[in-house]
């Protein structure tokens, strides 16, 4: 039998929220306070909890924590198409921000099919998450019952609004990047301008169509159903779609493709066609992504400003996660709209009727 001196010394027991109090001079709720954000507490404690969290080694215990809160430090996203690059670039700025304020990030996609996403709510539900940023994939009255119904936790919507939801909102202004892109189509000349739109049910999607007949409106052009066309927000069917359109009778000499992923597909027609950007056809769209400066031609586009969509819906959420926490009054839901710039490049060129290349 070994003798006692022979055992392995027995490890010291682990540093416990009252120890770390103890050793900073404060209450325990000020101790919780720090570790969760909530209430504020003044500069002065809070170094003092830290100083003695380090010092003792103190390490907050994951899944007690999330079993007396009833939530874990994860937020949820859901985006409707995870391959375009646009929500690519928006899921980094949010999860990097939430990394810095202590949270994960779990990412679902649900193909903007609203089963889809309600079968992903219904799970984050599962998992409880703190809170969950949304690009929502319908539009209508049923919809927002459904997820009102199904959601327990904040949420703020990105990218997306849905009309009289009661939920914070991050967006950029549609209407006017599409007024944009068609105002300047028209100062250049262009009278049959094409639109190549996403999935109808989605509230982009309005939004942008709503943007183009207004830029036609202003300019006294009358719409022309045969130039309006949905795709399904992705290339390869806005690849078809201008095919179609460059073999009409009366072609367009320009095409707004309303998405990255559209306006790629739409330069891809073009070549594969015969013709050249923008001497035959000129093709301008929204998505500012930096494919759109290192392809040639460079494209026309305009730019949405994803690092502040990303950073003011985290904080929104963020907030009305603490406010929750602390038992708060929650202020009023609110829509931050943001504002587009329009990058001027290559793709577009002076208005003429196209011509059909000889075979």
């Amino acid at each position: 039998m070994a003798s006692r001196s022979d055992r392995p010394p027995s490890r010291p027991a682990a540093a416990t929220i009252k120890d770390v109090a103890a050793s900073a001079g404060v209450s325990i709720a000020t101790v919780s306070a720090v570790l969760n954000g909530t209430p504020p507490v003044s500069p002065k404690r809070s170094k003092l909890v830290r100083d003695a969290i380090a010092s003792l080694g103190y390490a907050p215990h994951g899944p007690a924590r999330s079993l007396r809160s009833g939530k874990t430090k994860a937020i949820g996203i859901i985006v409707g198409d995870i391959a375009n690059p646009f929500f690519t670039s928006l899921i980094r700025v949010v999860e990097q921000r939430a990394s810095e304020a202590g949270y994960f990030v779990i990412v679902a996609n649900s193909d903007d099919d609203m089963d889809k996403e309600i079968n992903l709510l219904r799970l984050f539900r599962e998992q409880r998450v703190a809170g969950i940023l949304l690009a929502p994939a319908g539009d209508d009255e049923a919809y927002v019952s459904v997820l009102r119904s199904l959601i327990d936790v904040p949420v703020v919507l990105v990218d997306r609004q849905l009309p009289d939801a009661p939920f914070d909102t991050v967006v950029i202004n549609n209407v006017k990047a599409a007024q944009m892109v068609t105002e300047y189509l028209v100062r250049l000349g262009h009278r049959r301008i094409a639109i190549v739109i996403g999935k109808q049910h989605l509230w982009t999607t309005t939004q942008r169509f709503d943007g183009y007949r207004e830029g036609l409106r202003q300019a006294r052009i009358d719409p022309d159903l045969g130039l309006e066309c949905i795709a399904d927000s992705r290339t390869d069917s806005a690849y078809r779609i201008v095919q179609k359109l460059l073999v009409m009778p009366n072609p367009p000499s320009a095409i707004f493709a309303a998405n990255n992923l559209m306006m790629l597909g739409a330069i891809e027609a073009v070549i594969d066609m015969g013709y050249r950007c923008p001497d035959d056809v000129s093709i301008a769209g929204i998505d500012d992504l930096p494919w759109s400066s290192a392809i040639r031609p460079k494209l026309t586009t305009v730019s949405q400003p994803i690092d502040l969509l990303g950073a003011h819906a985290l904080d929104m959420l963020l907030k009305r996660i603490r406010c929750e926490d602390n038992r708060g009054d929650l202020v009023k839901s609110r829509i931050m709209t943001l504002e587009p710039q329009f990058m001027i490049r290559d793709s577009c060129a002076r208005g003429f009727m196209l011509s059909v290349p000889d075979d």
